[in-house]
């Protein structure tokens, strides 16, 4: 009696070749694949198979490992690994979904009220909401009134801790915090003097997470007009005003000139932003883009000459009403020494509204590799222009390319069309229509807008006829995938991407 072949089957394959197979699956294919039998199951809970899809499917589509660099990946276990892969990728996957969607939602009121405060006095508007960077999404300033206060909202709670508070002697009027996480300086606020008028104290912050404390290690007093506003504050510096002007944080009294003194008188030419990149400074004006040297690099303190002298200037007819520049971290990757200047494009998204049309246009800074140095190009036109509705504001974007904006939209909510105030997502990522054979000093971004809101909050007719909406501040942390919102009544709503 003869006997039929036995039918091939994935199982029929040795270890190896499984293994390779696993290289060329998604994140979640895998996990799929853990649940059909013993022997998958096992090689799918291996170190090699979990640092391999983080460099796949997370490091080269330009995504964040959380609480990781690519450097640490070495020293972590295989469960430290699949968490992290896992989480990147569900948040990469929400994020570009058809229905975005938080999965976890962390409600808290961020009010402290004062002993000399009467009630009537009071203000209970969370003016400010920031996520302070290297530390997980984790820790979360306010600001409502004169007082400001770190939180700790830990992954996977449903609830907020106050860690430390500080209160100033006026109103707390713009913050910044410090984007680089090494540094000493966590944050930096601009309130008024309480005495003198038109005179206004800067002052530097450092955290204390172990005594729960905010030290002050910085303080400066001038000039409102001389100051305000305070543009970035970047490891040891501290660039305001307008003509701008930087600061050691070091040495507050040490002040120098920053770029092209004759840019403020040009009309409508005020400075939307100020990015760092590296070994140099981009400001970003209504009418112009100015390249100026970084105040300090690699440890090293540029000459005040420098500092003065634009290395590329770019102008535009049209004045921008607002712009955020986006810089897509680079630093997973191994080097010893970063770069002048990054092999990505610099993007900057500017808004303007010309002739009654409100747009946003896309412009793209690629290196000049036929120079001595990764300089910029100083041959730039915008590559993409959208259109956006004329109440689109407030510009937040992370370091690896995704944000969004605050606009005013009408949705659906249970059966009725109503307004409300809602945050349009969109990822800047590399350019997939370019071809491989593209110059790398030719290369584009892609601005790509997430298929819906990211977040919406009703509001009535009298928010938009007065433009007094109740959502007052936001803030994004794209390494763990968090928003948070902060509104009118001293509410602060913390959102979870990756579900």
């Amino acid at each position: 009696m003869s006997t039929l072949p036995r039918r091939a089957t994935m199982s029929a394959l040795p270890d190896d070749v499984l293994l390779l197979i696993l290289t060329f699956v998604d994140v979640k294919d895998i996990l799929s694949l853990r649940k059909t039998c013993k022997r998958l199951c096992s090689m799918s809970k291996l170190r090699w198979v979990w640092y391999n899809a983080i460099r796949r499917h997370v490091v080269e589509e330009g995504l964040p490992i959380p609480a990781a660099a690519l450097t640490d990946l070495k020293g972590l276990s295989a469960e430290h690994l699949e968490a992290r892969a896992v989480h990147a990728a569900s948040f990469h996957a929400n994020w570009n979904s058809a229905h975005p969607d938080s999965a976890k939602a962390v409600e808290f009121s961020a009010v402290s009220y004062l002993d000399d405060e009467l009630p009537d006095e009071h203000r209970s508007a969370v003016t400010h909401v920031s996520f302070l960077p290297g530390r997980n999404g984790e820790f979360l300033v306010t600001v409502v009134g004169r007082v400001l206060t770190c939180w700790e909202v830990p992954l996977g709670e449903s609830a907020a801790y106050r860690v430390a508070e500080w209160v100033s002697t006026m109103k707390i009027e713009q913050v910044l915090v410090n984007d680089d996480p090494k540094a000493e300086v966590t944050l930096a606020y601009v309130s008024a003097h309480p005495t003198v008028p038109n005179v206004v104290e800067c002052r530097g912050l450092s955290f204390d997470k172990f005594h729960g404390k905010f030290h002050c290690r910085m303080e400066l007093r001038a000039h409102r007009q001389f100051v305000a506003p305070l543009h970035v504050l970047h490891n040891d510096y501290l660039v305001f005003g307008d003509p701008t002007q930087v600061c050691f944080l070091s040495s507050p009294s040490i002040v120098r000139a920053l770029g092209n003194a004759s840019a403020p008188l040009l009309p409508d030419n005020a400075v939307l932003t100020v990015k760092p990149i590296n070994r140099y400074l981009l400001i970003v004006r209504q009418r112009a883009f100015e390249l100026v040297l970084a105040p300090t690099w690699n440890g090293v303190r540029t000459s005040a000459p420098a500092l003065i002298s634009a290395v590329a200037c770019i102008e535009m007819d049209v004045p921008a009403s607002s712009s955020v520049v986006v810089v897509r971290d680079t630093s997973m990757l191994p080097d010893d020494e970063p770069p002048d200047w990054p092999s990505e494009p610099v993007t900057v998204l500017s808004r303007y509204s010309d002739q009654g049309f409100e747009t946003m246009r896309q412009y793209d800074l690629q290196p000049n590799l036929k120079a001595k140095r990764s300089e910029v190009s100083k041959n730039v036109d915008y590559t993409r222009v959208i259109s956006v509705a004329p109440s689109c504001c407030d510009f937040r974007v992370g370091s690896t390319g995704k944000g969004f904006w605050t606009e005013t939209r009408n949705i659906t909510l249970r059966h009725a069309r109503t307004p409300a105030r809602c945050l349009v997502g969109f990822t800047v990522r590399s350019n997939p229509y370019d071809s491989k054979s593209t110059s790398p000093d030719r290369r584009t971004s892609h601005l790509q807008l997430c298929k819906d809101t990211v977040y919406s909050r009703r509001c009535n007719i009298h928010e938009i006829l007065w433009k007094k909406y109740i959502v007052s501040s936001t803030a994004l942390e794209d390494t763990v995938g968090r928003i948070a919102v902060g509104d009118l009544t001293g509410k602060v709503e913390v959102l979870d991407f990756a579900c």
